[in-house]
């Protein structure tokens, strides 16, 4: 008996920006992956907060480029034009430091 990793998409793609935004799922619960890409010319930060049990808004931060000396916690960095999944809690919340810049769509496997 085979199994399939394939990424399979669990819920609607959604343009992630610079303001916060969660990523819903079909069913509110299975997707703990989610296929990323980076539409933009440029590298691009993005930032994740985990969804609050009582459903209330969760607000990011500040989303910024880690540097020398000063690590930044639940930010990721992606290169221009690139195509990630990656692991993240079900129903995040997300934000980036740049415009219109993601397209994230949520799901499971890999």
């Amino acid at each position: 008996m085979s199994t399939v990793n394939a990424f399979t998409p669990k819920g609607k793609t959604f343009l992630v920006s610079t303001s916060d935004v969660q990523i819903l799922t079909q069913d509110n619960v299975t997707a703990i992956s989610y296929r990323v890409v980076n539409v933009t010319s440029g590298t691009v930060y993005l930032g994740f907060a985990p969804a609050d049990p009582t459903g209330a808004a969760v607000a990011v931060g500040t989303v910024s480029a880690p540097t020398a000396g000063n690590p930044v916690n639940n930010i990721i960095g992606f290169l221009s034009g690139s195509v990630e999944v990656v692991s993240l809690p079900p129903n995040v919340w997300l934000k980036s430091d740049t415009a219109n810049a993601m397209q994230i769509t949520p799901g499971v496997g890999i």
